[in-house]
């Protein structure tokens, strides 16, 4: 019990632990959505483009 009570600093409190629900919505389902985020960001911005038509303007017969 010693040991356990050494490792506190001075000054520390310890609030109530995390539910869990809280605990997977923290630690899994943030992180994931902010993959899939990322992801979908990262391939739109890469995605092919749609090829317009050649204009006269910018063509040289």
């Amino acid at each position: 019990m010693q040991l356990l009570l050494s490792a506190l600093e001075d000054g520390y409190v310890p609030g109530p632990g995390l539910s869990v629900a809280e605990t997977v919505f923290t630690f899994v389902v943030i992180p994931l959505g902010l993959f899939v985020l990322i992801a979908l960001l990262s391939w739109l911005a890469s995605a092919p483009r749609k090829e317009k038509p050649q204009s006269s303007v910018s063509s040289i017969n």
